[in-house]
């Protein structure tokens, strides 16, 4: 017999890849969940829009992970969707999904958050709100989910004399169409993989294309076979995970030393005038993915530069190898972006505690550090409000972290999984800030992160989906591998799909009943499919 749900009613806030699949899973548990959503619809930033105040795709975006690892537990890719899939692609995904599991008539479009706080009598979560085309309102929830991502707001550095500039002076925010800058001479800042992708935009559109960076990038490429990303099984990348966790340093020195082979074999044009090599540390700072900047770079039509110095009273654009540049007629700044907690009252903001030593680092890079319990509760009200977005996920794939976080939190809030108490909270929280502390002191960071091995242990306990005893080495594991021999192989040593997680019967409580997320009947299908085995 299904338990009563205390505390059903629950508002999600934000509905793009996150939110979507946290609506969905928290309906599928029995909820009485409602999205909101500021736009006319959902997938948030996948959707490409001309408007200068919202960060959304480019509109030659690719994913970077393939489709295959890359996508929601129970809902593959069409197959005529390429294995790196466009902006275009992932966002018609986004809302085939919503569609299929009918999460629409659960979504309330066009609504703008102005305020998450306690209610009066603090029992509940008051939002207050405005709907296109009609006044404010204000609604109670027993739970909120705030899912509205870590993209909002440009990270722009300080250049000594910009007021100087007599050009455009945008970021990658604002950055929409390469047409725009039309026969412009541009400068680029940063080498992430947004300012790949804006510099590949404009070779060929503006007059001349620089970009300038201070600590080079590790860049790597799609290639035109199989997905590089699938020889990245379960078996490897836990062999990695261990490895880094017992040897991190050996570990760095083998992962970059692997990366940067790869990159000269696929790139052999690459040049040292270009400063790509040596980059930042690989632990804090990714490769970029991107199958044409090397061949701008060789052809001229992309310059590379030292980092912005000042900006002369001629606006003229000095950089730190003496090098000028006048007559520069934009500048785009690609250099990250942090989190908005605006709407959040300081009952709801995860980052209202103090963290003197991680804003005082230069290379925390601007990001404030959200206080939260394994990356998603709040540690003040963990048993209703919780947050996807701040921190990083278990995967390089934010379709797998984001259903798997939901269902963890689902069931939580369901009451079958315990959360520790609040001192046991409060020091994973102290433990986890002092390791980032530590990981700060090296280079700058995207977000703040935990272990992912660790990580996504706990989301499988929390979630009930009994991966890590199958997977494991008791008894359970054993019988699985005895008995199932093929899929077992192919869930250890093959692509390492998000099917996994709903493969097998959830988490049974003593009276036998459902304690775990639902399972999937489709999933050992496709992941025989995907892998090209027949069943």
């Amino acid at each position: 017999m299904e338990r009563k749900i205390e505390k059903r009613r629950v508002a999600v806030i934000g509905l793009g890849l996150a939110g979507v699949t946290a609506l969905k899973n928290l309906l599928e548990e029995g909820f009485e969940a409602v999205g909101f959503e500021q736009n006319e619809r959902v997938g948030g930033l996948w959707n490409h829009s001309t408007d200068v105040t919202q960060t959304t795709v480019l509109k030659s975006t690719r994913a970077n992970i393939s489709k295959q690892r890359s996508c929601y537990q129970d809902f593959p890719f069409p197959d005529e969707v390429p294995d790196y899939p466009s902006a275009e692609d992932i966002a018609k995904y986004i809302r085939s999904y919503a569609d299929h599991f009918k999460v629409m008539d659960h979504c309330r479009l066009g609504v703008k958050i102005q305020r998450l706080d306690r209610s009066v009598d603090k029992s509940q979560w008051a939002i207050d709100f405005t709907e296109q085309g009609s006044g404010g309102s204000k609604e109670h929830f027993d739970r909120v989910l705030v899912t509205t991502g870590s993209f909002s707001r440009p990270l722009i550095p300080k250049v000594d004399g910009i007021e100087y500039f007599k050009g455009q002076v945008l970021n990658s925010q604002s950055f929409k169409d390469p047409q725009d800058l039309k026969g412009k001479r541009v400068v680029v800042v940063g080498l992430s993989q947004t300012a790949g992708d804006v510099c590949v935009d404009l070779c060929g559109v503006a007059e001349k294309v620089y970009v300038s960076h201070r600590s080079g990038a590790r860049i790597i490429s799609r290639g035109t076979g199989k997905p590089a990303d699938h020889m990245a099984t379960r078996r490897v990348t836990s062999i990695g995970l261990r490895m880094n966790a017992l040897l991190p340093q050996l570990s760095a020195t083998l992962g970059t030393a692997f990366v940067e082979r790869k990159m000269r074999k696929t790139f052999p044009l690459i040049q040292p005038l270009w400063n790509l090599l040596p980059a930042a540390p690989i632990t804090n700072c990714p490769p970029t993915m991107n199958d044409y900047i090397i061949d701008h770079f060789a052809s001229g039509a992309l310059v590379s530069l030292p980092g912005i110095s000042r900006v002369t009273t001629e606006g003229t654009l000095e950089f730190t190898d003496g090098t000028s540049l006048p007559s520069i007629n934009a500048i785009i700044f690609c250099t990250g972006y942090q989190a908005d907690y605006s709407i959040l009252a300081p009952s709801a903001n995860p980052t209202a505690f103090a963290t003197p030593e991680w804003d005082a680092s230069p290379n925390s890079n601007g990001i404030a550090h959200a206080r939260l319990y394994q990356g998603l509760f709040s540690t003040t009200y963990p048993q209703t409000l919780a947050f996807i977005g701040p921190w990083a996920g278990h995967s390089v794939a934010s379709f797998s972290n984001t259903d798997l976080s939901s269902q963890a939190i689902a069931q939580v809030w369901k009451g079958n999984f315990t959360l520790p108490s609040e001192p046991e909270m409060e020091s994973w929280c102290e433990a986890n800030y002092a390791a980032q502390l530590k990981r700060i002191a090296t280079w700058r960071v995207i977000k703040v992160n935990t272990d992912p091995k660790k990580l996504e242990e706990w989301l499988n306990d929390a979630a009930g989906n009994r991966v890590n005893e199958m997977l494991g080495w008791g008894r359970e594991g054993w019988k699985f591998w005895w008995n199932d021999r093929k899929l077992y192989k192919l869930l250890v040593d093959g692509i390492d799909t998000p099917f996994l997680y709903r493969v097998f019967e959830g988490r049974k409580g003593i009276d036998g009943e459902e304690r775990g997320r639902k399972k999937w009947e489709g999933a050992r299908g496709v992941i025989f499919r995907v892998n090209g085995v027949k069943v």
